[in-house]
Formats: C-alpha cells, sequence, structure tokens
C-alpha cells in the first residue's frame, strides 16, 4: 500500500526516551525482590470440588456430598501426595515477580511448565531500570565504586546510540549490563510450583536472590490456602542435589555443605571457595547477621505463624465449624 502521511500516527504503547540522560538507584538484589500472587484458585472452590475429584474411582455416581471430616481429611491426603495426585494440577497460581536481575530471569524462564508474560529489553528504554546489587559488592568499597561506575557507563553509551537514531534498541541494549531490573509473570499448576520450590530453596548450590524468589512464592501461597502445617515445603531442608553429587567430580562445589547439608564426609578442597556462603560477604562486611540471614529468619517465623494458623482452621474445618469458608490470615 502507498504511504500516506495524512493518517493519524499510530499511538505507540511505550514511553519515548529520546534525549533522556541515565537516572536510575543502586539497591541490594535481596531487598528488591517482591513476590506477589495476583490470582489464585479460591480455596473455597476447591473445598467443593476436591473430594469428588479424588474419590471418584471409587464413586458409583458423581456429585456426591462429603462431610467436612473427610472432605478435610481428602484436603490433606492430596496436598501430602496421598491420593489422586493430579488434583494439584487443577490448582492455577500466576504470580507477578518484581526487582529480579536479567541472571535471575535465566533461572526463572528454565521452568519450562510454566507460563510466562515478560518485561521486555527490545521494546522500550531501559535508561532508568534501577541496578541491582550483591550484598558482597555493597561490603567491598574498591569494587564497589567501580562496579557503580560501569553500570553507569553503559548505560550512557545506550542511550547515546539510541539518542543518534542510527542504532535500534535492538541492538544497544546488548551494552547493557545483567544487573538492571525487571518484572516476570509467571503461571503454574500447584504440582508444578512446588518442584520449582523444592529446586531453588537450595542454599549450597543456587544463588541467594532464587531461594529469596522460591521463598516468597511459597509464602505467598500458604496466605491463601491452609498447608503451611503440612511441611511439604520445609526451608531447612537439606541440599540433596548437592549431597549427592559434591564426591562425583561432577558438581560446581562452590562453599562447605551447611548444617542441613553437613551429611557426607568431604575434604576443605572439595569446594571453590573454602568457606560457608554466608562467609564470602565482601572485601569489609559489617559484623553480625547478612541480609539474607535477616531476611531468612522472617520467613521462617512467619512460615511457623502460617502453620499454626492453618492448623487451627483445617481442625476446625474437620468439626465442621467452617463449611467451605475461605481461609484467611
Amino acid at each position: 500500500m502507498p504511504k500516506n502521511n495524512n493518517l493519524e500516527p499510530v499511538k505507540l504503547p511505550m514511553e519515548f526516551r529520546f534525549g533522556e540522560e541515565p537516572d536510575f538507584e543502586f539497591v541490594n538484589d535481596l531487598e528488591n525482590i517482591n513476590v506477589t500472587l495476583v490470582d489464585h484458585t479460591p480455596w473455597e472452590n476447591i473445598v467443593k470440588y476436591l473430594p469428588g475429584y479424588v474419590n471418584a474411582t471409587w464413586s458409583d455416581e458423581p456429585g456426591k456430598h462429603y462431610d467436612m471430616k473427610q472432605t478435610a481429611d481428602d484436603i490433606e491426603k492430596a496436598f501430602t501426595f496421598k491420593t489422586l495426585p493430579s488434583i494439584l494440577e487443577t490448582i492455577r497460581l500466576t504470580f507477578r515477580i518484581e526487582g529480579i536481575s536479567v541472571q535471575d530471569v535465566t533461572h526463572l524462564i528454565r521452568h519450562r511448565t510454566f507460563a510466562f508474560s515478560a518485561q521486555c529489553t527490545g521494546d522500550r528504554w531501559l535508561t532508568h531500570h534501577t541496578a541491582v546489587v550483591p550484598e558482597s559488592i555493597q561490603n567491598s568499597p574498591e569494587f564497589y565504586e567501580r562496579y557503580k561506575k560501569l553500570t553507569y557507563e553503559c548505560r550512557k553509551l545506550y542511550q547515546e546510540m539510541i539518542d543518534s537514531k542510527k542504532i535500534s534498541i535492538m541492538d544497544a541494549r546488548l551494552i547493557l549490563n545483567k544487573n538492571h531490573d525487571n518484572f516476570y509473570y509467571a503461571s503454574c499448576n500447584f504440582k508444578d510450583l512446588l518442584g520449582f520450590i523444592k529446586q531453588r530453596i537450595d542454599r549450597q548450590i543456587q544463588p541467594k536472590s532464587d531461594n529469596i524468589i522460591a521463598y516468597q512464592m511459597w509464602l505467598s501461597v500458604c496466605r491463601v490456602y491452609p498447608i503451611a502445617h503440612l511441611n511439604i515445603i520445609d526451608f531447612e531442608m537439606p541440599s540433596w542435589h548437592y549431597i549427592k553429587n559434591a564426591r562425583t567430580g561432577h558438581a560446581t562445589n562452590l562453599y562447605f555443605p551447611e548444617e542441613n547439608s553437613d551429611i557426607f564426609e568431604w575434604n576443605e578442597k572439595d569446594f571453590i571457595y573454602q568457606a560457608y556462603r554466608e562467609d564470602i560477604n565482601g572485601t569489609n562486611p559489617p559484623e553480625g547477621p547478612t541480609i539474607f540471614q535477616k531476611m531468612f529468619d522472617e520467613y521462617k517465623k512467619e512460615l511457623e505463624s502460617l502453620a499454626t494458623k492453618s492448623k487451627k482452621y483445617m481442625e476446625e474445618l474437620r468439626g465442621g465449624k467452617l463449611n467451605d469458608k475461605k481461609f484467611s490470615v
């Protein structure tokens, strides 16, 4: 079709940022992470259909009414894999994961059973995106200053190339660091979520940011479903992959095993760093617990509180006091 400049120009969905100088802040990478459960299968619905689903094998007809005691028993069996496990695939969860680095994104999208919607880099400007920094670098003044300077120089070159209008955003973005933050939507069923979390809470071979994402995802689910007391996810569970492979020569052994994983014989020289993970915290670390340790303690405390509340709820449900009322914290 011919060019027609008399047409009203299309309003594009992104903001144009030609001529804007890079303006952004540096923040701790773990404290910048924020996971929100934006949608989920309502608990009231699960209570209504779960008993019929898991007992269908033995039912003479569909739609049988189950008393609340059996309903409560069936719920706990289903979530602990003691009955038909496909029920967990019917429970849908959608998360918004904010404040993560490009490196974190690569770990997230490896889970091919998830559905994703990405905040992309080729369709809009990244001039002002927050830059995230691990605590160990923040605790190393001589490295942190260079880290900030090089990040700014990359952003500056990125902007100048775009402003030339001779280099596209698609090409200019290749100069950017991995440390600009992003958000992603991730949707999955409950069964697949368990696999993700059990893998990503591993403190021996996964980065701290993965741990934080997994903790926040699990806590957000336990706030809407009364399952924390079932101990499906234990934040202190051993790192079994690490334990099984640390002495095989086919593993990237970074740190000494923490207490929960110290159940095999090992040599200090088996590891890249002759230290525990939380001890690798920069050239001038402050005294006291690390940011990760503080966050972990808070998450563990909340999980214990949720376990108490969910146990009470299920006892009342089993006693017929709640019927199918929504679980609320």
